[in-house]
C-alpha cells in the first residue's frame, strides 16, 4: 500500500465561453456526466480520458442516454483505464465481481481493486476496507487492512473534495454531495474500527474523535452548524462508554468482596 496515494486522474473538462459584449474568454470545470452522449463520443474517438470513463460508465449502468452494453462498457472502461483513469480500473473490477460478460474471478478483481487504490481511486479504497473486513468477494478477512484502506479513502476524498471546490469549478453539486456521504461513511467506518476494536485497539475516545472529525468536515463544507446523524452515533458511543465505566466499577467492587 503506498504511503503518498495523490490522485492520477479526475474527471473535469474545461469549457471556454466568450462573452457576448467582447469581453475576455472565461474558461470553466464542468463535469464529464454533463455532456450529452453524442459529445462524449466524439471526445472518445480522440481519447480524451474523461470522455472514456464517463461512456464507461453510462453503458455500465445504462443512464443518461446510453442502454446497458456490457461489452461498449469494458472496452471504453480497459482504455480509460490504460490511459491511467483510477476510478476505471476500479468500475473494470466489477466484471469479475458479479460475472457480467466476463466470468467472476476474485484474484482480478481485487488485483484491479488495488491497482485503482493505489493511483488514488477513493471508492477503490472503500470497496477494499469493506472487503478486508467482512470478507466478502473472495477476500480473506483482514481487519488491519481494512482499516489502513479505509484511513486512507478518508483522506483521499478530503483530496477530492479541494479539487471539485475550487473555483471556476461549476455543476458539480451531485460530485460534492456524493463526496459527502462518502466522507461520512468512512468516518463511521474509523469510528466503528475503534469503538469495537477492529484492525485497531479499541478505544471508545478514539472513535469518538473521528466522529468529530467527520462532523467538522461536513459542517465545513456545507456551511451546517451541526448534523443530525453525528449527534445520533455520538450519543450511542457515550452511553457505551458510560457502560464500560459502570462495568469497571462493578468488577472493582466485586473484587473488594472477594478479597473480604
Amino acid at each position: 500500500m503506498k504511503q503518498d496515494i495523490m490522485p492520477a486522474y479526475l474527471p473535469a473538462a474545461a469549457v471556454t465561453f466568450t462573452p457576448k459584449d467582447g469581453g475576455e474568454p472565461v474558461t470553466v470545470y464542468r463535469p464529464f456526466e454533463a455532456f450529452p452522449l453524442s459529445d462524449l463520443e466524439q471526445h472518445a474517438q480522440e481519447n480524451e480520458r474523461g470522455a472514456l470513463y464517463e461512456l464507461g460508465q453510462r453503458y455500465y449502468f445504462g443512464r443518461l442516454g446510453a442502454a446497458q452494453d456490457d461489452e461498449k462498457a469494458y472496452d471504453y472502461l480497459l482504455r480509460a483505464s490504460e490511459l491511467g483513469v483510477q476510478d476505471a480500473m476500479a468500475l473494470l473490477a466489477g466484471f469479475y465481481l458479479n460475472g457480467r460478460l466476463l466470468e467472476k474471478d476474485p484474484a482480478k478483481c481485487r488485483a484491479w481493486l488495488e491497482q485503482a487504490a493505489d493511483s488514488g481511486s477513493w471508492e477503490a479504497m472503500e470497496k477494499l476496507a469493506l472487503c478486508f473486513k467482512s470478507g466478502t468477494a473472495g477476500f480473506p478477512v483482514e481487519h488491519e487492512s481494512a482499516y489502513a484502506w479505509a484511513e486512507q479513502a478518508e483522506r483521499m476524498i478530503r483530496i477530492y473534495w479541494a479539487y471539485y471546490a475550487q473555483e471556476g469549478f461549476v455543476d458539480f453539486a451531485e460530485k460534492q454531495k456524493e463526496l459527502l456521504m462518502a466522507h461520512t461513511r468512512m468516518t463511521f467506518f474509523l469510528s466503528d474500527c475503534y469503538a469495537d476494536g477492529v484492525g485497531v485497539k479499541r478505544d471508545l475516545n478514539e472513535a469518538l474523535r473521528w466522529l468529530k472529525t467527520g462532523e467538522q468536515f461536513v459542517c465545513g463544507c456545507t456551511g451546517l452548524a451541526r448534523v443530525e446523524m453525528f449527534e445520533i452515533r455520538r450519543a450511542q458511543l457515550m452511553q457505551r462508554i458510560k457502560n464500560d465505566e459502570q462495568r469497571r466499577r462493578n468488577a472493582e467492587r466485586a473484587a473488594k468482596k472477594k478479597k473480604k
